[in-house]
């Protein structure tokens, strides 16, 4: 725990000196570039989060988190998508918010109870085979969005007051609590390694976190601008830049862009308005894109290889009604190994998407050849597998789904020609991670791997 005496934070005038504000057009309603429906699912009502989950024998799933209803399993792999399970809410409770996956496992968030811990092992009957009261003491309440990384569960949100709470997923039907950090209200977090950037909606900032001991957890420190309303953080994959999306403050309900470097001196780089009426809500790193969950614009995708300067390369826009306010799309999971990404709207069910060329960043530079993972799924032991047309300097990466780095598989220069690298799953939670091949520090290729146990 911290007092509030403990507060540092990065001068306003610091923050706002160096901004380079990236501002786009409103798309058209209910339009698309370099994005193409495979298939929607609208049997249900009441939709929230969206999560995948890659069966090991290949077959792709989307987890629809329904905040009056419970938890749907649809499978994608076919076309079109069909509902293949379903578990309803625990009784007395009333608001599903988020659910995210840790092996053949998903953990359901609720506003207003306990979290539910589904297996699925056969996802076509997903069972629930535990819960977890997240906000002991508390009546009536449980928490509003959670984040998965490793082998941790931190939770946060819900009642008053709201804070994080960590626990070990070691027994992953019976999580073990580790310790809790209570500055402020956290309605979300971005990670970096062990890393916090929580979010806290109503005013205070983005509070850097030291969590590597969870028991202990620490500031690093605290930055804020005028007007804020942070309400999620996700960071590029070397965790140099944050992006922080505004739902309620009164600057702008648009994306904002932090060099979080030197903790001791965040600044503010850009902005990203799609439309200065329209109101954004999650965000999402894959690589060299950001995908944002914007509400009425739907789901917009940008090319972050240069951070400070994001360039819109995609969108898919689910809602045709007007700019602003919070219908439209609430989610979008981009990381399935066959590349769909999954597109949630609270009224229009869960679509399937693929983006289609061109889209910068996604295509194979001329310098590399093809970037493999064998076998895949990982059980144990693979190996990666890529080729340089010409000697360069390279650097090879291992992100979790999420986009957060969590190994160096490689880096220095190396000849042209074939070259193979050893993956060992040992260590590795099961779930999806992404190899990302770097080429003279600008070129990149991705590559999808699932871990299974």
């Amino acid at each position: 725990m911290i007092a509030p005496d403990e507060t540092k934070s990065t001068p306003v005038a610091a923050i706002w000196a160096t901004v380079s504000r990236v501002t786009l057009p409103d798309a058209l309603r209910g339009g698309s570039l370099n994005a193409e429906l495979i298939g929607n699912y609208d049997a249900r009502s009441s939709y929230a989060d969206v999560w995948g989950y890659a069966a090991p024998n290949g077959r792709e799933y989307a987890l629809g988190a329904l905040q009056n209803q419970g938890l749907v399993v649809v499978d994608v792999t076919a076309v079109p998508p069909v509902e293949v399970g379903f578990v309803p809410l625990s009784a007395g409770t009333s608001d599903s918010k988020e659910v995210e996956t840790y092996g053949q496992y998903a953990y359901v968030v609720n506003e207003r109870g306990p979290m539910q811990i589904v297996s699925l092992a056969d996802p076509t009957r997903p069972v629930v085979v535990g819960q977890l009261n997240t906000q002991p003491g508390v009546s009536g309440s449980g928490s509003h969005t959670h984040a998965i990384v490793g082998d941790r569960l931190y939770v946060h949100g819900g009642r008053a007051p709201g804070g994080i709470r960590v626990y070990s997923l070691a027994n992953p039907v019976a999580p073990a609590f580790l310790g809790a950090y209570q500055p402020f209200y956290v309605h979300d977090i971005g990670v970096h390694g062990t890393t916090l950037y929580a979010a806290a909606i109503y005013g205070e900032g983005i509070d850097i976190v030291d969590a590597s001991n969870p028991a202990q957890m620490t500031r690093r420190a605290l930055f804020n601008y005028p007007g804020s309303g942070a309400h999620n953080v996700c960071l590029t994959t070397d965790g140099r830049y944050a992006f922080v999306g505004d739902e309620i403050g009164t600057s702008g309900k648009w994306t904002r862009i932090f060099d979080v470097q030197n903790p001791d001196n965040v600044e503010m780089v850009g902005e990203i308005i799609v439309d200065g009426s329209a109101v954004v809500h999650n965000c999402y790193v894959r690589g060299n894109l950001l995908f944002l969950a914007h509400y009425t614009e739907g789901m917009r995708v940008f090319d972050i290889t240069t951070p400070r300067s994001p360039v819109e390369v995609a969108f898919y826009d689910t809602y045709a009604g007007a700019s602003g306010g919070t219908q439209g799309v609430w989610a979008v999971y981009p990381y399935l190994p066959s590349g769909k990404v999954l597109v949630s709207d609270r009224t229009g069910g869960i679509s399937v998407v693929r983006l289609t060329s061109p889209v910068a960043g996604e295509p194979a530079p001329a310098a590399l050849g093809a970037l493999t993972v064998g076998p895949n799924p990982v059980r144990g032991r693979g190996q990666i597998r890529y080729a340089l047309a010409a000697a360069a300097g390279v650097r090879v990466t291992l992100s979790d789904a999420l986009g957060r780095e969590v190994a160096v598989l490689a880096v220095g220069r190396q000849p042209a020609g074939p070259h193979a690298l050893p993956l060992s799953a040992h260590g590795l939670a099961p779930g999806l991670y992404v190899v990302r091949l770097a080429v003279d520090g600008q070129a990149d290729r991705t590559a999808l791997v699932s871990v299974v146990r």
